[in-house]
């Protein structure tokens, strides 16, 4: 059960950010030159876009970013059966909530994320970070 401090989003804010994760997805296939799926090679693409950005300029608009953390959660959400949450993170940050095997539930800070992408340049990748997020997310459903 998650704690007081995460809220889970109403059906119109959810709605929304697919809404928003679909016009990334568009974005990225444009880019890519083929339709591309919320999966971990669409996440390349997304590190590739955010690079390109910051080549032009270091602080992107909150709409960028929004477009970019609804992308990331929506691979999360799909993949994992999760849920888009709002918690306490020194203000207030999106995140997934996902279901682990053991009937527990594991966060995972897109929003945060994504901001640490811009901050630290691809040593922070989005790819890896949903590789490695994947591997948990699986070991714990798969471990019982």
């Amino acid at each position: 059960m998650p704690s007081s401090d995460v809220q889970f989003l109403t059906a119109e804010q959810a709605r929304f950010l697919v809404e928003v994760a679909e016009q990334a997805r568009a974005r990225l296939s444009r880019f890519a030159g083929y339709d591309v799926t919320y999966d971990a090679t669409a996440l390349q693409l997304l590190d590739e876009w955010i690079e390109r950005t910051l080549k032009q300029s270091p602080h992107p608009s909150q709409e960028m970013q929004t477009l970019w953390l609804a992308f990331l959660g929506e691979a999360f959400r799909r993949r994992f059966e999760g849920e888009w949450v709002v918690h306490q993170d020194g203000g207030r940050t999106l995140a997934i909530l996902c279901p682990a095997a053991d009937g527990g539930l594991r966060m995972v800070e897109v929003a945060q994320r994504v901001r640490q992408r811009i901050r630290e340049g691809f040593s922070a990748s989005l790819a890896l970070f949903y590789l490695s997020e994947s591997i948990l997310l699986k070991q714990r459903r798969d471990f019982l």
